[in-house]
């Protein structure tokens, strides 16, 4: 089967260069826009800093079952029409909850407008990748994967932990900082 869109990507790029560009995509923006706007990095979700990353390793393990040999996928699934409806439901998605959360600072835009989005859009158009072609232990894997980021997610709604700028005063101490530095 030729590879198409997402599909090309994955099989194209060496795992590592996937690897790289989900880092700067994913953790790297954060990192910059927590220490311009706010001055100071933080990340108190569990779901973002771990569970993310466990998205990413089900995105590198799908570059390994694409690039291992010929994958089978239906082929409305495997169709850029279809990559285009999950694009479509992963930018709603991402709207949707920007406009629900109304977030006030830049690295929280960005979460919600380009982060959840992309993790969206994977798992839409990877899921089947892995479920047709890949072997057991790589199902397992994911599904472990997709359930501690989900079980994580769970978690820090309970614990307050989305809510990173009240999670123990946070963004108090963080304006006493720019004060002070003022």
């Amino acid at each position: 089967m030729h590879a198409q869109g997402i599909y090309w990507l994955f099989a194209t790029l060496p795992i590592w260069m996937t690897g790289l560009l989900m880092y700067a995509v994913t953790f790297l923006p954060l990192f910059v826009l927590r220490d311009r706007c706010e001055g100071l990095y933080y990340n108190t979700s569990y779901s973002a800093v771990v569970g993310d990353g466990g998205l990413i390793v089900v995105a590198l393990l799908v570059a390994g079952i694409v690039q291992r040999g010929p994958f089978f996928l239906p082929g409305l699934v495997h169709s850029v029409e279809y990559q285009d409806c999950a694009i479509a439901i992963a930018t709603l998605l991402g709207l949707v909850w920007f406009q629900l959360d109304h977030p006030q600072q830049w690295a929280d835009r960005y979460h919600h407008l380009v982060i959840a989005p992309l993790l969206c859009y994977l798992g839409l158009t990877l899921v089947p990748i892995i479920y047709l072609n890949g072997t057991l232990p790589e199902k397992v894997s994911t599904v472990l994967l997709v359930l501690l980021w989900a079980g994580l997610v769970v978690y820090d709604t309970l614990t307050h932990r989305l809510d990173q700028r009240n999670y123990h005063a946070l963004g108090f101490h963080l304006n006493e900082m720019k004060q002070l530095d003022e």
